[in-house]
């Protein structure tokens, strides 16, 4: 028997007249710490621990229906455009969690089907748990966003980790992995907001939902690696209200191991239920049907009451 965690709606969060900014829609217009994330790439990459994974592909003409509606437009009003017949289809077993993910992966994609599970399984279980799906396809230029607990990564490669960092923290803050559900609405992040002057960077400054994700990425280098983000960071203290909360908030939903740290807990205890498994196309020749029932004891996370399904990140590199 499985529990099952429900997200409240986003919109139902902001009750009466609310005198923060509003979480989607408006620019922070904050002074930034630095120019970018990327000099937390070395740090993470070094000090996360990769975790063994098996691949399994499916050979069966089926593909997992959020996968579709991602590569075929249905989930950015038709931005992103790729043939479904293009993609292979993996469940993908790591050693902390008994149910598999499906990745899509594109047959052209920059990056090998591989090297994304490797940069996946780097992410702490606690946080990679509150992914659906994982999507890689080729471009020309680096981007991905989130939608609805699936990840999409144009062109990954083997620097992209704060990326998935930030993709994954967007499932965290808006599916309601912490107390304060959606932290981004909540007034309890804008207090601590407020209380400091400046944000990570100028991606940052794009909206609540993307200064938390960003907040985030920064968060697990801090807690992950050997003299935290003073370390690399003179002017850390311009966000640590922000970076404070996201880890209590870590810890809380973690009942006191967070879910920030590979390790502190040793196995997933959440997931997302996979998405139904449909033809990849109406010519496709397809064997018998996958069975993506979960079978272990883990509480089913449901995401069908969030009304903004896509995070709207445009993170490019």
């Amino acid at each position: 028997m499985h529990l099952t965690v429900a997200v409240t709606a986003v919109t139902a969060l902001v009750i009466g007249v609310s005198t923060h900014p509003d979480p989607y829609k408006d620019n922070l217009n904050r002074p930034t710490v630095h120019d970018n994330l990327d000099y937390l790439k070395a740090g993470l990459n070094e000090w996360l621990p990769e975790i063994t994974y098996t691949l399994n592909e499916w050979d069966n003409g089926y593909m997992p229906e959020e996968c579709k509606n991602i590569v075929t437009g249905k989930a950015d009003g038709g931005g992103t455009q790729y043939n479904p017949n293009d993609f292979q289809i993996f469940d993908v077993h790591y050693d902390d969690c008994g149910e598999p993910w499906q990745f899509c992966h594109h047959r052209s994609s920059n990056s090998s089907i591989e090297l994304v599970a490797r940069l996946f399984g780097k992410l702490p279980i606690q946080m990679r748990q509150w992914i659906r799906h994982v999507i890689d396809v080729p471009s020309e230029l680096g981007h991905a966003f989130e939608w609805n607990g699936s990840v999409i990564f144009f062109a990954a490669d083997e620097n992209s980790i704060t990326v998935f960092a930030h993709e994954t923290a967007h499932s965290l803050d808006l599916n309601g992995a912490y107390a304060d559900n959606a932290l981004s609405y909540s007034d309890r992040w804008w207090n601590e907001y407020d209380q400091d002057w400046q944000v990570p960077d100028p991606y940052s400054n794009s909206n609540g939902i993307e200064d938390v994700a960003q907040c985030t990425v920064v968060s697990v280098f801090d807690v992950n690696v050997p003299g935290g983000f003073p370390s690399v960071e003179p002017n850390w203290g311009g966000i640590e209200h922000q970076i404070h909360l996201i880890q209590a908030e870590a810890r809380d939903a973690g009942e006191g191991n967070s879910i920030l740290i590979p390790g502190h807990d040793k196995q997933c205890t959440h997931r997302m239920p996979h998405s139904s498994p449909v033809p990849m196309n109406g010519n496709s020749k397809r064997g018998p049907m996958p069975d993506v029932r979960m079978r272990s004891n883990v509480t089913l996370i449901d995401t069908s009451s969030r009304v903004e399904k896509h995070s709207g990140c445009t993170l490019t590199w």
